[in-house]
């Protein structure tokens, strides 16, 4: 069930940003935030969702979401998913009703059950989401969502949330003056913090190097070297190998995209606390980025990296850094 999920989820996200279905509006970049109720264990807590959103067609779009569950009893999750939607015209003014259905990979930090403080665990449960969009005459909009999560091993939650987003063409759509060989090249220093995915969320100084290729406006692939710094309880730095989806907008100034891959590492605690371990460890990695053009060259790049680990050393890698493009 897990591959069937996830190729399905690939192939979704991918169809719907390289534009291989015609489309009738813009994409949508939302934040949203609110409250969130969980059913065994009983809990309240925040909520918030980052959403891309991409036309089909004129009532069907697809959506990629990173969405943060809050904090209740022996439960701390997030996880991501690729949704479809189906959407009215609009039924009053600029207002437009959608419903929303899909896959979501979850990440949980939840009490271990072999006596560990904590374990991270993976599963896949359904995202199902209501919204109600308001277009404004500018390119922001608002919306009012409704989202239930569930099925899997895990907890079920529902939120509501509200939200601000703003409406995008991407350059690939908007003209056909994208070129090949034309500073395609990016390569950027970055620096921030590691958050182990812990009950006390460890954190150390990071680092990291990557260069990044633009295959065509929207596909990307990267290879970066990451320090994950020392935590305490992981000291780990290996490279990174990552396909990536990240249209591009006003002529190249603005990016917005995600990214998947393996992260291969040295986790030196590991080593020095396993008997017989090297220490070296294979990682899933998923990271969201974001990017600007601040000169002819010079490119300002946040990466937040989650690097999915099968040993309950999941951990957050948040970075902010300078590129130089060519």
């Amino acid at each position: 069930m897990t591959k069937k999920y996830s190729l399905a989820a690939g192939r979704l996200l991918a169809a719907a940003l390289l534009g291989a279905i015609p489309f009738a509006h813009a994409d949508e970049f939302t934040v949203s935030a609110g409250a969130m109720n969980s059913t065994n264990p009983e809990g309240h807590s925040y909520a918030w969702m980052l959403t891309y959103q991409t036309p089909l067609s004129e009532h069907v779009d697809a959506s990629f979401t990173w969405s943060n569950e809050g904090h209740v009893p022996d439960h701390h999750r997030d996880g991501y998913s690729a949704q479809l939607w189906l959407r009215s015209s609009p039924v009053w003014d600029k207002l437009v009703l959608s419903a929303g259905i899909g896959p979501y990979q979850y990440f949980d930090t939840t009490k271990a059950a072999n006596g560990s403080v904590y374990s991270d665990d993976h599963g896949w449960a359904m995202l199902y989401s209501a919204a109600a969009t308001y277009y404004t005459d500018s390119n922001w909009l608002y919306q009012l969502r409704l989202n239930r999560i569930q099925g899997g091993g895990g907890i079920t939650t529902n939120s509501i949330q509200l939200g601000l987003g703003y409406t995008l063409t991407p350059d690939g759509r908007s003209s056909g003056s994208w070129q090949s060989g034309k500073s395609n090249n990016e390569v950027t220093l970055l620096a921030g913090q590691t958050i182990v995915n812990s009950f006390n969320s460890e954190t150390g100084i990071a680092k990291s190097a990557e260069y990044r290729y633009s295959l065509n406006p929207v596909v990307k692939l990267s290879g970066a070297w990451i320090s994950e710094g020392d935590t305490r309880l992981t000291r780990r730095n290996g490279a990174a190998l990552e396909g990536w989806l990240e249209p591009e907008f006003y002529d190249k100034k603005l990016t917005i995209g995600v990214g998947g891959g393996v992260y291969g590492a040295i986790d030196h605690y590991q080593a020095n606390q396993a008997s017989g371990s090297s220490g070296r460890e294979v990682s899933g990695i998923v990271t969201l980025t974001a990017s600007y053009q601040l000169a002819e060259h010079l490119r300002a790049r946040i990466n937040w990296h989650r690097i999915v680990t099968d040993y309950s050393r999941d951990s957050d890698i948040i970075l902010l850094g300078l590129g130089y493009q060519f």
